[in-house]
């Protein structure tokens, strides 16, 4: 709902699908894993015409922008749920990711680095204050699920397992981070004027879990900053953890056990190259960004990087997250 230029959600649903499970670059998608987010798809759908909702966006990334059989899963979702699924460009996924945590973060003089992690990708985007547009975007082909199914495939994982997924990591994320770098250099800063800002599923579960959150609470997660030292110290803990026994620990988002111990590695390894202490949470980011730019589009709201629109999270509300 909008009330002046603050949006109020109203229901909010989540579900892990893991359509990227088992998926290497340039192969097709599994049956099983397109079936199981079908009938997401479906659901959602349900909810769509049970709240009379006229306008609705539906957005795919990473794994779909490289599967061989990408118009199949689009043609057969078109058929099953009556949804048309749009391809996002690599740019346009990490813009409208910044624009929905852009849309819950004070306004800062500090340059953002931004990152969206996912399960088969991570966009970074660099932001400058005083700029109207990104200083540039990058998406890299690793995330929590692709890390997790590539290299650590015990349960737990050995230490030998995890050393070459950090190192895997660290060849992937190198060159974007030597590149925030170079741009710091250019521009006679230090790694302390640099606030760096994630989203997604990853982040927001080791916010949850920092925070003890049995009850998933986005106005508790949004701004909240996570430090190196507590990021490492919780790997430590879940590496020595099978899934099924991470399953108790208070905020780890079900469905998510298997792979929170890859993507919390890729977190690590963007702090580790960069030398920061921390990084900010929000629980933002390309979902509310779809949304932001619907409403700017049929609102004739001008489309800027940080859109006049924000999120109230009313904190009698309880939205679910599955």
């Amino acid at each position: 709902m909008v009330n002046g230029t603050k949006l109020t959600p109203v229901r909010v649903e989540r579900a892990i699908t893991r359509l990227a499970k088992n998926f290497q670059r340039g192969e097709k998608l599994s049956r099983a894993s397109m079936q199981q987010s079908f009938d997401v798809l479906k659901a959602f759908r349900e909810l769509l015409v049970q709240h009379e909702v006229s306008s609705f966006v539906c957005g795919a990334t990473g794994v779909l922008r490289r599967a061989a059989n990408t118009d199949e899963f689009r043609i057969n979702a078109k058929r099953l749920t009556g949804l048309s699924i749009s391809i996002l460009s690599e740019q346009t996924e990490a813009m409208l990711s910044a624009k929905g945590m852009l849309s819950v973060l004070s306004a800062t003089p500090h340059r953002i680095l931004l990152f969206d992690l996912g399960g088969s990708s991570t966009e970074f985007l660099l932001i400058d204050p005083e700029q109207s547009e990104p200083v540039w975007d990058q998406s890299v082909f690793i995330g929590a699920a692709t890390i997790t199914e590539k290299y650590l495939p015990g349960d737990p994982p050995t230490k030998g397992a995890i050393d070459t997924a950090i190192n895997a990591i660290h060849c992937e994320i190198e060159p974007v981070l030597e590149r925030v770098t170079r741009y710091l250099l250019a521009h006679t800063l230090a790694s302390e004027d640099l606030l760096v800002v994630a989203t997604a599923g990853t982040v927001t579960t080791l916010a949850a879990i920092y925070l003890q959150m049995v009850s998933y609470e986005p106005y508790r997660v949004n701004g909240l900053v996570l430090s190196r030292r507590w990021l490492h110290s919780m790997i430590d803990r879940l590496a020595s953890l099978s899934a099924q026994s991470r399953q108790g620990i208070p905020g780890l988002e079900k469905g998510r056990e298997d792979i929170i111990l890859g993507g919390a590695l890729i977190v690590a390894g963007i702090l580790d190259n960069l030398k920061l202490e921390q990084f900010t949470v929000t629980d933002a980011g390309l979902l509310e960004g779809l949304l932001l730019d619907l409403i700017e589009k049929e609102c004739k709201i001008p489309q800027t990087l940080r859109t006049p629109l924000t999120w109230y999270w009313q904190k009698s509300r309880r939205p679910i997250t599955e």
